[in-house]
Protein backbone atom coordinates (compact mmCIF):
# COMPACT_ATOMS: atom_id res chain seq x y z
CA UNK A 1 0.00 0.00 0.00
CA UNK A 2 1.09 3.43 -0.65
CA UNK A 3 1.04 6.22 1.90
CA UNK A 4 -2.27 7.91 1.04
CA UNK A 5 -3.91 3.98 1.18
CA UNK A 6 -2.40 3.47 4.48
CA UNK A 7 -3.15 7.09 5.62
CA UNK A 8 -6.77 6.37 4.69
CA UNK A 9 -7.09 2.86 6.14
CA UNK A 10 -5.51 4.48 9.72
CA UNK A 11 -7.99 6.93 9.38
CA UNK A 12 -11.04 4.50 8.51
CA UNK A 13 -10.03 2.19 11.27
CA UNK A 14 -9.99 5.52 13.87
CA UNK A 15 -13.39 5.98 12.64
CA UNK A 16 -14.84 2.61 13.06
CA UNK A 17 -13.30 2.54 16.59
CA UNK A 18 -15.34 5.50 17.83
CA UNK A 19 -18.29 3.42 16.53
CA UNK A 20 -20.78 2.02 19.07
CA UNK A 21 -20.38 -1.73 19.29
CA UNK A 22 -23.70 -2.77 17.92
CA UNK A 23 -22.76 -0.50 14.85
CA UNK A 24 -19.14 -2.31 14.74
CA UNK A 25 -21.22 -5.73 14.99
CA UNK A 26 -22.98 -4.80 12.06
CA UNK A 27 -20.89 -3.31 10.17
CA UNK A 28 -18.40 -6.53 10.45
CA UNK A 29 -21.29 -8.63 10.09
CA UNK A 30 -21.94 -6.93 6.20
CA UNK A 31 -18.47 -6.95 5.45
CA UNK A 32 -18.42 -10.49 6.34
CA UNK A 33 -21.42 -10.96 3.96
CA UNK A 34 -20.10 -9.36 0.89
CA UNK A 35 -16.73 -10.68 1.20
CA UNK A 36 -18.20 -14.26 0.70
CA UNK A 37 -20.34 -13.38 -1.78
CA UNK A 38 -17.44 -12.36 -3.97
CA UNK A 39 -15.46 -15.73 -3.04
CA UNK A 40 -18.37 -17.99 -3.91
CA UNK A 41 -18.44 -15.99 -6.89
CA UNK A 42 -14.76 -16.32 -8.04
CA UNK A 43 -15.12 -20.13 -6.71
CA UNK A 44 -17.93 -20.82 -9.26
CA UNK A 45 -17.72 -18.79 -11.94
CA UNK A 46 -18.52 -20.55 -15.25
CA UNK A 47 -20.34 -22.89 -13.01
CA UNK A 48 -23.52 -23.72 -14.13
CA UNK A 49 -24.84 -22.50 -10.82
CA UNK A 50 -24.14 -18.76 -12.18
CA UNK A 51 -24.96 -19.24 -15.77
CA UNK A 52 -28.17 -18.17 -17.40
CA UNK A 53 -30.24 -21.28 -18.04
CA UNK A 54 -31.87 -21.88 -21.65
CA UNK A 55 -35.30 -20.89 -21.80
CA UNK A 56 -38.22 -22.92 -22.30
CA UNK A 57 -40.19 -21.49 -26.05
CA UNK A 58 -43.55 -23.22 -26.18
CA UNK A 59 -44.42 -24.05 -29.73
CA UNK A 60 -41.11 -24.68 -31.52
CA UNK A 61 -41.81 -28.12 -32.71
CA UNK A 62 -45.32 -27.07 -33.86
CA UNK A 63 -46.50 -28.56 -36.95
CA UNK A 64 -43.06 -30.46 -36.30
CA UNK A 65 -44.91 -33.89 -36.73
CA UNK A 66 -48.16 -35.36 -36.00
CA UNK A 67 -49.69 -37.84 -33.71
CA UNK A 68 -51.34 -40.41 -35.40
CA UNK A 69 -55.00 -41.52 -34.81
CA UNK A 70 -54.37 -44.51 -33.44
CA UNK A 71 -52.05 -43.71 -30.41
CA UNK A 72 -54.63 -44.14 -27.65
CA UNK A 73 -54.77 -47.50 -29.24
CA UNK A 74 -53.35 -50.61 -26.98
CA UNK A 75 -50.44 -51.89 -28.37
CA UNK A 76 -50.04 -55.29 -30.07
CA UNK A 77 -49.13 -58.44 -28.09
CA UNK A 78 -45.49 -58.63 -29.40
CA UNK A 79 -44.54 -55.33 -28.86
CA UNK A 80 -45.47 -55.54 -25.22
CA UNK A 81 -44.30 -58.82 -24.48
CA UNK A 82 -40.58 -57.51 -25.46
CA UNK A 83 -41.23 -55.07 -22.47
CA UNK A 84 -41.37 -57.72 -20.29
CA UNK A 85 -39.01 -60.29 -21.85
CA UNK A 86 -35.54 -57.86 -21.64
CA UNK A 87 -35.10 -58.15 -25.04
CA UNK A 88 -35.86 -54.89 -27.14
Amino acid sequence: MNTQQTDTAHSLYALYETLPDEVQKRFLEELVQKKYLQIKALAFAGSPINEKRNRVVLGVMQDAFTVPDNFDEPLPDDIINEFYSGQL
